[in-house]
């Protein structure tokens, strides 16, 4: 698991998995922790012109329809959670989505 990476993973509550985006630095995917911090990407539109968020292509994600990652939609989830890796996005979409993090922290 690797910062930049989307992953199918296995939400609490949802019947489906959910897309994610790794944005959790890769010393701490590589570390002994548990856990990964990361964007949940999804299919509602609506989210794609809120401050910060990205619109991900089918070609960038690797994902059956192109995507918002949410950036106001962090989650921190056990390894186990993760299901299936999809693919990994270009270097320009990471800093995209981390740009986006730090606008929505205020920073």
């Amino acid at each position: 698991m690797k910062q930049g990476d989307v992953w199918w993973v296995n939400l609490p509550g949802h019947e489906n998995r959910q897309p994610v985006l790794v944005v959790q630095r890769n010393a701490f995917n590589e570390s002994r922790l548990e856990t990964a911090v990361c964007v949940l990407l999804t299919p509602h539109w609506d989210l794609a012109q809120a401050p910060g968020n990205t619109i991900i292509t089918t070609a960038d994600s690797g994902l059956p329809r192109a995507a918002v990652a949410n950036v106001a939609h962090l989650l921190t989830l056990s390894k186990s959670q993760f299901s299936e890796y999809i693919s990994t996005v270009s270097p320009l979409i990471l800093e995209t989505v981390l740009d986006g993090i730090q606008f929505i922290l205020g920073r």
